[in-house]
């Protein structure tokens, strides 16, 4: 194997809404270290935490940054004391944000953070999954802490904000495959469409006042949130109808003090970061490989589907350009995921 790739990156990062200038630069092959493995990548799918990480970027940084944090693909190599995969293994996982990114022909990933690809699925079709089911997971087990409430699922009520989008349909599907009850919001109608074919019976539009919508649906108390999108613009009115003592969680930072109800109410918010276990090494980091072996059997099994909704078959700098202004519409239904052959 040679021990040079291309990748596609940039260098500057621009301003503000302005695209960087992808380019094609040949690099160094990932060398694997101890419980790493090398990924020959397949397909890779673009996430809104790889635009945070272009705007993170200082304005005399000019080093070339590689983006991709959604993969697929076969085990070309392995490191010291890989125990899980083997070479020739199909896998897919997410990337972590201290390490560059796999819109690369190859990518190297810690094995506690993969899990062999679902038959059932294409590479691009897995490629959407990892990211958005992984925090999807640690939503629901280790922030909303749901299964603690109750014996029966059915008892618990779960409101996703942004229920339609790359995140909130597969934190949708899961919660229903779980036996939640969930409520969805949409503010479109095709955002709405989307999240009944999921199988979703509660939506709400979240531009409107969420109590009146939720008392209209007569189905109780909302026993936890999870803001999958826009957490500032709904924080307020999701505190109104949560219940007293009650959690919520947002994957965004929460950018305006914290409205006094959820001191009378007495709330409990957390932030859901997927890369927390990968960037500091936690004892527990073992769980992501566990959480996507659980989704792999979902998906083999039927239950979770597959939530890319634009595949483009070619990974060069005229498809990243189109697929990251897509992104930034922030309007995507779904995943967008681009092939790499």
């Amino acid at each position: 194997m040679s021990d040079k790739m291309y990748a596609y990156g940039f260098s500057d990062p621009k301003k503000d809404q302005e695209l960087p200038d992808f380019e094609r630069r040949e690099v160094s092959m990932p060398k694997a270290k101890e419980r790493e493995i090398v990924v020959d990548v397949k397909a890779v799918g673009i996430n809104p935490t790889d635009l945070a990480t272009r705007l993170m970027k200082k304005s005399d940084d000019d080093s070339f940054t590689v983006l991709g944090r959604d993969v697929s693909g076969v085990v070309v190599a392995i490191g010291e004391n890989v125990s899980l995969f083997s070479v020739g293994d199909e896998v897919f996982y997410p990337g972590t944000s201290n390490i560059q990114g796999a819109q690369a022909d190859y990518h190297k990933v810690d094995e506690r953070m993969v899990s062999l690809k679902p038959k059932n699925l294409t590479f691009a079709e897995a490629a959407a999954l990892p990211l958005t089911a992984l925090t999807s997971y640690e939503v629901i087990h280790d922030r909303l802490h749901l299964f603690t409430q109750t014996e029966d699922p059915s008892d618990v009520t779960l409101l996703i904000v942004g229920a339609a989008g790359g995140v909130g349909s597969i934190a949708t599907q899961l919660a229903l495959n779980y036996g939640f009850n969930v409520i969805g919001t949409a503010s479109r109608d095709e955002s709405e469409k989307h999240l009944k074919e999921l199988g979703v019976k509660h939506i709400i539009n979240h531009s409107k006042p969420y109590q009146d919508q939720i008392e209209a649906l007569a189905i109780g108390t909302v026993d936890a949130v999870f803001l999958a999108a826009k957490s500032d613009e709904n924080i307020e009115e999701a505190a109104k109808v949560v219940k007293p003592q009650g959690r919520l969680c947002s994957l965004l930072p929460i950018n305006k003090p914290l409205p006094m109800i959820f001191f009378s109410k007495s709330l409990t918010i957390s932030y859901e970061l997927m890369y927390t276990r990968s960037i500091y090494e936690t004892a527990d980091w073992i769980k992501q490989h566990e959480y996507l072996t659980e989704l792999k059997n979902q998906v083999e099994q039927g239950f979770i589907h597959s939530t890319l909704s634009k595949r483009f078959d070619k990974l060069n700098e005229e498809t990243l350009a189109e697929a990251y202004s897509l992104l930034q519409t922030e309007h995507t239904i779904g995943k967008i995921v681009l092939e790499h052959n």
